[in-house]
């Protein structure tokens, strides 16, 4: 029935010109029919007989103002013609722009504060003094601009067509909703954030030094989801300024509400995993699993209560819901192209060892040259290319393949040394739908690890693809953790020529006797040529590594010691 005589309030004002005035006096006319309703029924009359006496009286202003023994309120505003809907758009937009503006210097200023807290050092502290000033100054002078623009445009105090009241309540709903969902996941953000750093310094399982590595990472997302609240936050007081007073304090209690609720549920989980922090290997996951169960909480809450304090709580626009749809899609594809995924692991944990002579093989720490002393008269080396592991749950089936074929021609060919010639990976996105060129050459060390034949790698122009999970330099240190001192059969050089490219390297085969009988170059033919106005434009072995080359050869030739270093 409140709804019901509510409704019929409105309808009263929907006609008449919008202004902070009439919304007041629409808000003091629907408390007082609320009242009067609730005071009928404490009394003799049903609640049906007392709603329909109201809205029987909801003919005119004056009818129910009379009705219920209240005076009409006198707009002053009302004595001139009020203002179109596109004059009021078009201030709305131009105070929202100055809001985006403060947020946006307001976050800046956070991020200076996160830099010299992170990266202290003199040149640092200076350079965000002095542009800190800067952005406090920017932050003023867009506060007193919001506020001139205000006076000029007489924003509130002007009375317009009663159509901007439909576009009010739409701009309120709208930053309504994005406040609460930001609330909500700031929230969570922050519970997280928090147990993480507890369980740092109360478990055996993490360190303090990884959470605070950790909350390095985070800083962008928390410097966003701040964006947004304050954004949100000043967008919404800023509209809901025509609006009652009542569904600013009633939406001030329901936040406080979610806030306590919130706190309650993740102490609960927060006390719960506790008592098991050091009983399991997986609390980290347990944790974000309570927050996955929060945000299906929230998905409930946004359907059956937020109703309480928006006009529509639920709006179905296509165009939205597609944006939104293809963009989830999008995230979820590339997160998922960048996971690392070992799919081809239970077909690598059947491989076995494959027969072979067994060679001696030294490092040289200071000239980064591996040397093979081996027995054998004939020393056979298979070559591998172009393996192209992609790495992903499509191309798992290919992967397989891939290391089946690779195996049976190790196992037919039973080679003493195997050379995989670039192109070990393929994180080409759409095409092999994936972007991780990280656990596809882990597998393929396990791989080779289980065979058990000494192999070396040099580059092709796949293995570090512009998007993928590893660059050139993080891929080279993966390659050096993985290599001869940890693996013992993978011969990747921990030090380099300092010429062009990466993985240029000279492994020496010796006989028994110490003789030289065969020296291995591997040459980064590289990958793409950066300064190229082509997509795509291949590189080409540069002059300084021709020359190391032949100077390598040369003191091999004359019987110098050789060394890999220029």
């Amino acid at each position: 029935m409140k709804d019901a005589i509510k409704n019929a309030v409105n309808f009263l004002f929907d006609g008449l010109s919008f202004s902070k005035e009439n919304e007041r006096n629409k808000e003091r006319i629907t408390t007082a029919a609320i009242e009067k309703y609730e005071n009928d029924i404490a009394g003799p009359e049903s609640p049906t007989e007392s709603a329909g006496k109201i809205i029987l009286n909801c003919g005119s202003i004056d009818n129910i103002c009379s009705y219920l023994d209240i005076q009409p309120a006198k707009n002053e505003n009302l004595s001139y013609e009020p203002a179109d809907r596109k004059t009021f758009t078009k201030s709305f937009k131009q105070l929202r722009r100055m809001i985006y503006v403060i947020s946006l210097l307001t976050v800046f200023l956070l991020g200076l504060a996160d830099n010299i807290l992170f990266h202290f050092s003199f040149i640092v502290l200076i350079t965000d003094l002095i542009l800190g000033s800067l952005v406090i100054l920017g932050i003023i002078f867009c506060g007193k601009r919001l506020n001139r623009i205000a006076d000029e445009t007489l924003f509130w105090e002007k009375s317009y067509e009663s159509g901007s009241r439909k576009t009010t309540e739409n701009y309120y709903d709208l930053y309504t909703k994005k406040l609460n969902n930001c609330i909500l996941g700031a929230i969570s953000l922050f519970a997280l954030l928090f147990i993480s750093i507890v369980f740092s310094v109360l478990t055996s399982k993490y360190t303090f030094g990884n959470v605070v590595i950790l909350m390095g990472q985070s800083l962008t997302i928390i410097q966003l989801m701040i964006y947004f609240l304050l954004k949100n936050f000043l967008c919404r007081r800023m509209i809901a300024r025509f609006l009652c007073g009542s569904r600013i304090t009633g939406y001030g209690k329901e936040v406080k509400r979610l806030c306590l609720c919130s706190a309650v549920y993740y102490l609960f989980f927060f006390i719960l995993l506790f008592f098991i922090r050091n009983q399991s290997d997986y609390i980290m996951n347990y944790t974000i699993a309570v927050s996955l169960l929060y945000f299906i909480l929230i998905l409930f809450y946004n359907v059956i209560r937020r109703r309480k304090f928006t006009y529509r709580n639920i709006t179905l626009n296509i165009k939205k819901i597609i944006c939104y749809s293809l963009a989830t899609v999008l995230f979820l594809t590339y997160s998922l192209m960048k996971m690392d995924l070992y799919l081809t692991q239970p077909y690598i944990n059947t491989v076995s060892a494959i027969e072979h002579n067994i060679s001696n093989i030294s490092y040289n720490e200071d000239s980064g040259v591996y040397t093979i002393t081996t027995n054998a008269d004939n020393f056979k080396i298979l070559q591998l290319t172009d393996i192209h592991l992609g790495g992903s749950i499509l191309s798992v089936s290919e992967d397989i393949k891939a290391l089946k074929a690779c195996y049976r021609l190790i196992s037919e060919t039973r080679p003493d040394f195997v050379a995989v010639k670039g192109d070990l990976v393929f994180p080409m996105g759409i095409m092999s739908f994936s972007l991780n060129n990280n656990a596809p050459v882990m597998q393929f060390a396990n791989f080779m690890r289980n065979v058990g034949i000494p192999w070396a790698f040099t580059y092709g122009n796949h293995d570090t693809e512009a998007l993928a999970t590893l660059n050139q330099a993080e891929f080279d240190e993966l390659m050096k953790s993985i290599s001869f001192k940890t693996s013992k059969n993978l011969l990747y050089p921990y030090i380099q020529p300092d010429i062009y490219g990466r993985s240029n390297q000279l492994i020496e085969i010796h006989s028994s006797d110490g003789a030289l009988m065969q020296a291995l170059f591997f040459i980064d033919s590289n990958d793409y040529i950066p300064s190229s106005n082509t997509i795509n434009e291949y590189d080409y072995i540069h002059d300084d590594q021709v020359d190391w080359y032949k100077r390598t050869v040369e003191n091999l030739s004359s019987g110098k010691v050789t060394w890999c270093l220029p």
